[in-house]
Protein backbone atom coordinates (compact mmCIF):
# COMPACT_ATOMS: atom_id res chain seq x y z
CA UNK A 1 0.00 0.00 0.00
CA UNK A 2 2.77 2.40 0.91
CA UNK A 3 4.48 1.61 -2.42
CA UNK A 4 1.28 2.33 -4.38
CA UNK A 5 0.80 5.57 -2.46
CA UNK A 6 4.37 6.62 -3.26
CA UNK A 7 3.92 5.90 -6.99
CA UNK A 8 0.67 7.87 -6.96
CA UNK A 9 2.32 10.88 -5.38
CA UNK A 10 5.25 10.72 -7.80
CA UNK A 11 2.92 10.47 -10.78
CA UNK A 12 0.81 13.35 -9.54
CA UNK A 13 3.95 15.43 -9.05
CA UNK A 14 5.08 14.74 -12.62
CA UNK A 15 1.66 15.73 -13.99
CA UNK A 16 1.53 18.96 -11.99
CA UNK A 17 5.08 19.84 -13.00
CA UNK A 18 4.31 19.18 -16.70
CA UNK A 19 1.21 21.40 -16.58
CA UNK A 20 3.16 24.14 -14.79
CA UNK A 21 5.92 24.01 -17.40
CA UNK A 22 3.37 24.19 -20.21
CA UNK A 23 1.78 27.29 -18.70
CA UNK A 24 5.21 28.81 -18.13
CA UNK A 25 6.30 28.34 -21.75
CA UNK A 26 2.95 29.67 -22.99
CA UNK A 27 3.35 32.74 -20.80
CA UNK A 28 6.95 33.17 -21.95
CA UNK A 29 5.94 32.97 -25.62
CA UNK A 30 3.15 35.49 -25.07
CA UNK A 31 5.49 37.81 -23.19
CA UNK A 32 8.05 37.56 -25.98
CA UNK A 33 5.50 38.42 -28.69
CA UNK A 34 3.58 41.23 -26.98
CA UNK A 35 5.78 43.86 -28.66
CA UNK A 36 5.51 42.34 -32.15
CA UNK A 37 4.08 44.59 -34.86
CA UNK A 38 1.44 43.57 -37.39
CA UNK A 39 2.01 44.68 -40.99
CA UNK A 40 -0.22 44.15 -44.03
CA UNK A 41 0.83 43.12 -47.54
CA UNK A 42 -1.42 43.02 -50.61
CA UNK A 43 -0.29 40.51 -53.24
CA UNK A 44 -1.66 40.84 -56.79
CA UNK A 45 -0.82 37.19 -57.51
CA UNK A 46 -1.63 33.73 -56.21
CA UNK A 47 -0.23 32.89 -52.78
CA UNK A 48 -0.77 29.17 -53.27
CA UNK A 49 1.97 27.44 -51.28
CA UNK A 50 1.99 30.08 -48.53
CA UNK A 51 0.51 28.95 -45.22
CA UNK A 52 -0.25 30.43 -41.82
CA UNK A 53 2.82 30.36 -39.61
CA UNK A 54 5.22 30.36 -42.56
CA UNK A 55 8.34 32.47 -41.98
CA UNK A 56 8.88 36.06 -42.98
CA UNK A 57 12.52 36.88 -43.67
CA UNK A 58 14.40 40.14 -44.05
CA UNK A 59 17.39 39.60 -46.35
CA UNK A 60 17.35 35.94 -45.35
CA UNK A 61 17.03 36.56 -41.59
CA UNK A 62 13.80 35.28 -40.04
CA UNK A 63 11.97 38.21 -38.43
CA UNK A 64 8.39 37.01 -38.09
CA UNK A 65 5.62 34.84 -39.45
CA UNK A 66 2.43 34.87 -41.51
CA UNK A 67 -0.50 35.69 -39.23
CA UNK A 68 -3.54 35.66 -41.55
CA UNK A 69 -4.55 35.52 -45.23
CA UNK A 70 -7.75 36.59 -46.96
CA UNK A 71 -9.07 37.96 -50.24
CA UNK A 72 -9.21 41.75 -50.07
CA UNK A 73 -12.90 42.64 -49.61
CA UNK A 74 -12.98 45.49 -52.12
CA UNK A 75 -10.61 43.91 -54.67
CA UNK A 76 -10.97 40.19 -55.49
CA UNK A 77 -7.72 40.30 -57.49
CA UNK A 78 -5.62 40.90 -54.39
CA UNK A 79 -4.74 38.74 -51.40
CA UNK A 80 -4.48 40.48 -48.04
CA UNK A 81 -1.72 38.96 -45.91
CA UNK A 82 -1.03 40.10 -42.36
CA UNK A 83 2.41 39.33 -40.95
CA UNK A 84 3.65 39.59 -37.39
CA UNK A 85 7.19 40.95 -37.15
CA UNK A 86 9.56 41.66 -34.31
CA UNK A 87 9.41 45.24 -33.11
CA UNK A 88 13.08 45.84 -33.88
CA UNK A 89 12.74 44.84 -37.55
CA UNK A 90 13.83 47.90 -39.62
CA UNK A 91 10.74 48.22 -41.82
CA UNK A 92 11.04 51.52 -43.69
CA UNK A 93 8.68 53.30 -46.07
CA UNK A 94 10.65 51.92 -49.04
CA UNK A 95 10.85 48.32 -47.80
CA UNK A 96 9.19 45.84 -50.17
CA UNK A 97 7.85 42.29 -49.90
CA UNK A 98 7.93 39.44 -52.39
CA UNK A 99 7.11 35.72 -52.49
CA UNK A 100 10.11 33.40 -52.66
CA UNK A 101 10.41 29.65 -53.08
CA UNK A 102 11.22 27.61 -49.99
CA UNK A 103 13.68 25.16 -51.59
CA UNK A 104 12.15 22.87 -54.24
CA UNK A 105 9.07 21.91 -52.22
CA UNK A 106 6.75 24.30 -54.07
CA UNK A 107 5.98 26.24 -50.88
CA UNK A 108 6.63 29.96 -50.37
CA UNK A 109 7.89 32.31 -47.72
CA UNK A 110 7.76 36.10 -47.66
CA UNK A 111 11.03 37.92 -48.27
CA UNK A 112 11.47 41.56 -47.22
CA UNK A 113 14.18 43.77 -48.67
CA UNK A 114 15.15 47.38 -49.23
CA UNK A 115 14.85 50.32 -46.94
CA UNK A 116 17.26 53.24 -47.14
CA UNK A 117 18.91 54.33 -43.87
CA UNK A 118 17.45 57.84 -44.04
CA UNK A 119 13.87 56.75 -44.77
CA UNK A 120 11.22 56.98 -42.06
CA UNK A 121 10.01 53.83 -40.38
CA UNK A 122 6.74 52.56 -41.83
CA UNK A 123 5.10 52.57 -38.40
CA UNK A 124 5.96 56.24 -37.87
CA UNK A 125 4.66 57.16 -41.34
CA UNK A 126 1.34 55.32 -40.88
CA UNK A 127 -1.62 57.29 -39.44
CA UNK A 128 -2.80 56.12 -36.00
CA UNK A 129 -5.38 53.36 -36.09
CA UNK A 130 -4.22 52.01 -39.47
CA UNK A 131 -2.21 48.85 -40.16
CA UNK A 132 1.20 49.66 -41.72
CA UNK A 133 1.25 48.32 -45.28
CA UNK A 134 4.39 46.99 -46.94
CA UNK A 135 4.29 47.30 -50.77
CA UNK A 136 4.48 43.99 -52.62
CA UNK A 137 6.75 43.33 -55.60
CA UNK A 138 5.90 40.63 -58.12
CA UNK A 139 7.73 37.38 -57.58
CA UNK A 140 10.16 35.96 -60.12
CA UNK A 141 7.96 32.91 -60.66
CA UNK A 142 4.96 35.13 -61.47
CA UNK A 143 6.99 37.07 -64.06
CA UNK A 144 8.27 33.81 -65.59
CA UNK A 145 4.75 32.40 -65.82
CA UNK A 146 3.59 35.57 -67.60
CA UNK A 147 6.46 35.34 -70.10
CA UNK A 148 6.04 31.60 -70.65
CA UNK A 149 3.51 31.85 -73.55
CA UNK A 150 5.82 34.25 -75.41
CA UNK A 151 8.78 31.94 -74.88
CA UNK A 152 6.77 28.95 -76.11
CA UNK A 153 5.72 30.91 -79.22
CA UNK A 154 9.35 31.79 -79.98
CA UNK A 155 10.46 28.20 -79.54
CA UNK A 156 7.64 27.07 -81.83
CA UNK A 157 8.79 29.52 -84.50
CA UNK A 158 12.36 28.25 -84.16
CA UNK A 159 11.13 24.66 -84.37
CA UNK A 160 9.29 25.49 -87.61
CA UNK A 161 12.53 26.80 -89.13
CA UNK A 162 14.55 23.72 -88.17
CA UNK A 163 13.35 21.54 -91.12
CA UNK A 164 14.27 24.32 -93.58
CA UNK A 165 17.73 24.70 -92.07
CA UNK A 166 18.23 20.93 -92.08
CA UNK A 167 17.11 20.83 -95.73
CA UNK A 168 19.67 23.49 -96.67
CA UNK A 169 22.41 21.63 -94.83
CA UNK A 170 21.36 18.44 -96.62
CA UNK A 171 21.66 20.20 -100.01
CA UNK A 172 25.12 21.51 -99.07
CA UNK A 173 26.09 18.03 -97.90
CA UNK A 174 24.97 16.54 -101.24
CA UNK A 175 27.03 19.08 -103.18
CA UNK A 176 30.03 18.42 -100.96
CA UNK A 177 29.72 14.69 -101.56
CA UNK A 178 29.66 15.28 -105.33
CA UNK A 179 32.78 17.47 -105.18
CA UNK A 180 34.61 14.92 -103.03
CA UNK A 181 33.56 12.14 -105.40
CA UNK A 182 34.85 14.07 -108.43
CA UNK A 183 38.13 14.80 -106.68
CA UNK A 184 38.41 11.15 -105.81
CA UNK A 185 37.84 10.11 -109.42
CA UNK A 186 40.46 12.56 -110.70
CA UNK A 187 42.93 11.41 -108.06
CA UNK A 188 42.43 7.77 -109.06
CA UNK A 189 42.99 8.62 -112.73
CA UNK A 190 46.21 10.46 -111.92
CA UNK A 191 47.42 7.58 -109.80
CA UNK A 192 46.83 5.18 -112.72
CA UNK A 193 48.34 7.52 -115.30
CA UNK A 194 50.67 10.20 -113.80
CA UNK A 195 51.43 11.49 -117.28
CA UNK A 196 48.07 13.21 -117.24
CA UNK A 197 49.65 15.91 -115.06
CA UNK A 198 52.07 16.73 -117.90
CA UNK A 199 49.41 17.17 -120.53
CA UNK A 200 48.44 20.68 -121.57
CA UNK A 201 44.80 21.64 -122.05
CA UNK A 202 43.42 21.09 -125.53
CA UNK A 203 42.81 24.80 -125.94
CA UNK A 204 46.54 25.49 -125.50
CA UNK A 205 47.41 22.79 -128.06
CA UNK A 206 45.06 24.26 -130.63
CA UNK A 207 46.50 27.71 -130.01
CA UNK A 208 50.00 26.43 -130.74
CA UNK A 209 48.86 24.78 -133.97
CA UNK A 210 47.50 28.08 -135.16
Amino acid sequence: MESDKRYFIEGLFVIVLSVALAFFFAWLAHAGNKDDVTYRIHFAESVSGLELGDPVRFLGVEVGLVKSMAIKPDDPNRVEVDVQLRKDTPIKTDTTATLNFKGITGSFFIELSGGSPNAKTLVAATPPGQVPEIPAVRSTIDILMEQLPKVVTKFSAIADQVPKVVSKFSAIEDQTKKVVTNIGEVTNKVKKNPSLLLRRPKADDEGKKK
